[in-house]
């Protein structure tokens, strides 16, 4: 029993430390950085919607409700289309972007889409709660009440 659990120990450790290269790779990537940079850009905005699917990542705002970035993979040099990929650039952007990891102010939900040749491809979105988003309105027609 206890070699059991040691053999268990062994494999999720490699696991763990081969995912944690592949995201450091991805991290280091031009893809990657581009994203990044675009994201980090967008920071001064309420962002409602960060979706994460093979095709790329849409972004949308609060208020005024638009797309304020699509980042496609496949335009920026990637068209590698997998789960795994889609994965680990849900992980990174939870990392590099902590705010959306807060409880009280995003979901993380994870669905299926299904393309037109029939097959499914895992996706993400990190979508504002709803109390949040309704404090922020609240907040920018106060704002805008006092403009006027």
């Amino acid at each position: 029993m206890l070699a059991l659990a040691a053999v268990l120990y062994a494999i999720c450790t490699k696991r763990q430390l081969d995912e944690n290269a592949q995201l450091a790779r991805l991290r280091e990537s031009s893809l990657y950085k581009e994203l990044h940079t675009k994201l980090h850009r967008l920071r001064h905005v309420d962002i409602d919607e960060v979706r994460i699917e093979c095709s790329g990542i849409t972004v949308t705002s609060v208020c005024p409700a638009h797309i304020v970035l699509h980042f496609s993979f496949k335009q920026n040099g990637n068209s590698l289309r997998n789960d795994t990929f889609t994965r680990l650039y849900a992980e990174l952007i939870a990392q590099d972007f902590p705010v959306l990891t807060q409880k009280r102010m995003y979901h993380l939900h994870r669905y299926t889409v299904y393309r037109v040749n029939g097959k499914s491809e895992r996706a993400y979105s990190f979508i504002m709660q709803r109390g949040y988003k309704d404090l922020l309105l609240a907040q920018r027609s106060m704002m805008q009440v006092q403009v006027y």
